[in-house]
């Protein structure tokens, strides 16, 4: 069995390791550091050196006057570290040497020896050559051994120029000057500085080492006994004390503290016992309880989900149709009061819905790549009519960048952000749409220069059924769900959401999304159309056009053909895939399907779309229709090409789809 370290061990190592590593490493770094710049002082003397000799030895070398150059040469042996002056030639012959100058000899094995020039044959084994002036030139001007250093130093003339056209050609080299620096006084400085380096090392870590050894003396007992007695304690052993001398105060308020501690817990274990057991009986039951509440409201949800939009569908569509066949204003005013109670109610419901999905934890976000243009271009032709109404300049900056979201929820938290701006924005107000790229992300921002936010309102804008400003609900301006909902998905997201408003000047609402780097180019699939509405005097959209219309509910599907029909269209319609095979055998072929999801003897209208298509060998546009908001039917409508729209369906967004779908079939 391996012994383990004991504390005043590991306390020792634990500090010393560090502080040795520590210590190597500056010594390394500094020794390091003061040898280089030896060396390197050394040789830019020995290059100095070498440039005033030659530039001194011009006129003899030139003049070949040995005397003049030897005096010259003398005088630099009274330079520390000279061992040797040579001068050359332009043919690289010696014209003089001064001082004690060496060679360089080579070994065949690599083994390389660098010997004095005496007076002597050397006698060193397996040499090659000598190499006299340690073989330095001009293609080699620095010569390096252990003993010594060589620098080459041309001689040329200086040139003096005529004047300032005359170039001139470069001067020729008429000599050269050789220059041995000794480097032993440097090694002798090295040796003395690692020494003295050496000894002071040694004596820190021995005088650490020591402060270490005393202080874990005070240390480490009294932790070992409040190590055994918490072991005692951990094992059921409440009544364990512990006694010690020790000068730390903190050690001895530890083990007073610890002392009190095992009496508390031995008065408090029984106590805590029961009050666990009774708390996990009254959850246990709570738990029981929410889940059977939740079903519940799950399932009235669901009901209230396809019940309350099949008769909201219904209404809107004959309220469009009543609205078109009055003439009075009286009683347009009437159908429009009726018409505006319609939306609220839809919009009421369908953010009470999505709230109650949200907090169920019914909507899992699906991520994929997504192009944010296509989702910003959908959003801003959802809002442009309501804009326009409002007489609201909608203005949008886009990007081609790809994200990493759940497309779906991104673009539901867009919607209502700019539904917002646009509720709350001044007549000749501007609302904007804004992407900026910030490093990997990427920043989206929704701007109006609105009514604002009054700072005290700005904790409180995300809850529900708060409106700015007001005491009570103004369905004018909504519901006060809005921003409620984007509150869920931004958290369901992972997103933050920023606000900053003043009263007055208007809102900025921005969240960041991470940018997919690998999808760059934009994809123009998935667009819609922006909304618009037919003027007085234009051509119906439906003239000419037949239609088939598929519904299980008998008043959706009249409201609907009564509308189509308004439109200009030749309407038939069928409540199930019998009927609609009836048709198909009378040989009828429609220019647009329009089809609820879910119909009777769970038949769908994907069923639909695909039996009529196939009887007809064509790609006939379809529409599908559900009250189904969940985002796993919207994506299956995706996958399989359909336009789905949501109950229930404002009429000037049915009619806006068709037309578009209408004249895209006819241009194919």
């Amino acid at each position: 069995m391996i012994r383990r370290p004991s504390i005043q061990q590991q306390m020792a190592l634990i500090t010393l390791i560090p502080l040795l590593i520590l210590t190597i490493c500056l010594e390394f770094f500094l020794l390091h550091g003061r040898f280089a710049d030896l060396d390197q002082s050394l040789m830019e003397r020995g290059k100095l050196i070498a440039r005033q000799i030659a530039s001194g030895s011009e006129y003899g070398v030139f003049t070949n006057n040995q005397e003049f150059l030897r005096m010259i040469a003398n005088g630099s042996l009274r330079e520390s570290d000279v061992r040797g002056v040579a001068i050359l030639n332009a043919s690289s012959e010696t014209l003089l040497t001064v001082g004690s100058m060496t060679a360089a000899k080579l070994d065949r094995n690599d083994d390389a020896k660098v010997a004095q020039q005496t007076g002597k044959q050397l006698t060193f084994a397996r040499w090659v050559d000598v190499i006299p002036f340690g073989g330095v030139n001009d293609t080699n001007p620095i010569k390096i051994s252990d003993q010594s250093l060589w620098l080459y130093q041309p001689i040329v003339p200086t040139q003096v120029a005529v004047d300032d056209l005359d170039i001139g050609e470069p001067a020729k080299q008429i000599g050269a000057v050789i220059v041995e620096m000794s480097k032993a006084h440097t090694e002798q400085d090295k040796i003395e500085i690692l020494i003295v380096a050496l000894i002071g090392t040694t004596l820190f870590l021995m005088i650490a080492l020591y402060l270490i050894y005393r202080a874990s003396l005070s240390i480490t007992r009294p932790i070992h006994l409040m190590s055994q007695a918490v072991e005692k304690i951990a094992k059921g052993d409440l009544s364990t004390r512990t006694k010690f001398y020790t000068n730390v105060v903190e050690l001895s308020t530890l083990a007073h503290g610890l002392n009190e501690m095992s009496v508390e817990l031995e008065q408090d274990r029984e106590i805590l016992q029961q009050r666990i057991d009774q708390a996990t009986q009254a959850l246990r039951e709570k738990k029981d309880e929410a889940v059977l509440a939740n079903q519940d409201k799950s399932r009235f949800l669901a009901a209230a989900s396809h019940d309350l939009r099949q008769p909201l569908h219904a209404l809107g569509l004959y309220v469009a149709e009543l609205r078109r066949q009055l003439n009075s204003s009286s009683q347009q005013h009437l159908v429009e009061q009726v018409e505006q109670s319609v939306d609220a109610l839809v919009t009421l419901l369908n953010a009470l819905l999505d709230i109650s999905k949200l907090d169920s934890g019914g909507v899992i976000p699906q991520y994929q790549p997504c192009a944010i243009s296509t989702i910003i271009s959908r959003v801003a032709a959802d809002y442009h009519m309501l804009a326009a109404i409002k007489n609201v300049k909608l203005v949008v900056r886009t990007s081609n960048l790809y994200v990493d979201s759940d497309p779906i929820l991104l673009e539901r938290i867009l919607m209502n952000l700019v539904s917002n701006a646009i509720r709350y924005s001044h007549p000749n107000g501007i609302v904007m749409i804004a992407c900026r790229k910030r490093g990997n992300q990427l920043r989206i921002e929704i701007r109006d220069n609105g009514i604002g936010i009054a700072q005290e309102d700005q904790v409180n804008i995300f809850n529900e059924f708060f409106q700015v400003s007001k005491p009570q609900l103004d369905s004018s301006k909504g519901q006060g769900l809005g921003l409620a909902i984007v509150d869920r998905l931004v958290k369901l997201l992972g997103l933050g959401i920023e606000l900053k408003s003043t009263p007055g000047c208007g809102s900025m609402f921005a969240l960041q999304v991470p940018i997919n780097t690998e999808l760059r180019k934009l994809s123009d699939s998935g667009k819609y159309p922006a909304l618009s509405s037919v003027m007085p005097g234009e051509k119906l959209p439906l003239q000419g056009k037949s239609v088939l219309v598929i519904d299980d509910d008998e008043l959706v599907l009249a409201s609907t053909a009564t509308i189509l029909a308004s439109w200009g269209g030749a309407v038939e319609s069928a409540t199930n895939l019998d009927r609609l095979q009836e048709l198909l055998s009378e040989g009828t072929v429609w220019d647009l399907i329009i089809s609820d999801y879910q119909l009777a003897d769970d038949e769908t209208g994907m069923d639909v779309i695909a039996m009529v298509r196939r009887h007809n060998s064509s790609q006939t546009p379809a529409i599908l229709i559900s009250g189904d908001t969940s985002t796993d039917l919207l994506q299956l409508a995706n996958a399989a090409g359909h336009h789905l729209m949501h109950k229930p369906v404002k009429p000037a967004k049915l009619r806006s789809l068709v037309m578009f779908l209408l004249s895209e079939s006819s241009s194919a």
